[in-house]
């Protein structure tokens, strides 16, 4: 049991850390632009202190191009801020579609580096699990990674969640599928240890071209 929660641990550290510098390689690229465009406004100020004429519409666009990464920073905080408040219970009860449409904002450039297009496809009804959000964030997260390290040329994947309420599951779906990805199917102590955890089953799907999660445990 020690071992586990070591390992597990150990996961929940690499999937924080893996977020938190993707979003604060995001935010520095805001604030980089953020710089360059006061500096353009110094500039001007300049310009204006010589006597020049001041360019107005210069000026309001760059006003704009500053608020708007100040938003995007914003968000980004966000979203960090979220994940960060993920650890205050030790269990919840928990909307799948919700949070994995987090996940996927959260790790959006993650993916878009993969060049790999996500799509979610809602349920028929909410599906509510009793679980850690933390880990279960976590969970997602390697789901969705998997299978866009298992996409073919078609690079995109499949979101859905199934229509039994009683044993709610997410879905993954990736068209033609790498063989040796769907062998070795989360196949590491690190996806053991999390899976057991959250009491989650992996399946492949009818046609071995995708997997689900499922909870066999549901409240």
């Amino acid at each position: 049991m020690a071992r586990n929660e070591q390992i597990l641990a150990k996961t929940g550290m690499g999937f924080w850390g893996r977020m938190s510098a993707s979003a604060t390689h995001e935010i520095k690229n805001s604030l980089a632009i953020i710089n360059e465009n006061a500096g353009l406004l110094e500039d001007l100020a300049l310009i204006a202190e010589k006597g020049l004429p001041l360019a107005t519409e210069r000026v309001k666009d760059i006003s704009h191009r500053l608020a708007k990464q100040v938003q995007r920073a914003d968000r980004i905080l966000k979203k960090l801020n979220h994940l960060s408040h993920s650890v205050d219970l030790a269990r919840e009860m928990i909307d799948l579609e919700k949070t994995t449409r987090f996940v996927l904002d959260l790790a959006g450039r993650i993916v878009e580096m993969q060049g790999v297009v996500v799509k979610i496809r809602s349920p028929i009804s909410p599906l509510v699990v009793d679980t850690n959000r933390f880990y279960l964030q976590n969970a997602i997260w390697r789901a969705i990674d998997t299978a866009c390290c298992s996409t073919t040329k078609e690079k995109q994947v499949m979101i859905s969640f199934g229509t039994n309420t009683t044993i709610p599951s997410i879905w993954f779906s990736m068209g033609p599928a790498k063989e040796d990805k769907m062998q070795d199917l989360f196949a590491s102590k690190e996806d053991q240890a999390l899976m057991s955890y959250l009491e989650i089953t992996i399946e492949k799907n009818d046609e071995d071209n995708g997997f689900g999660l499922l909870w066999t445990k549901s409240s």
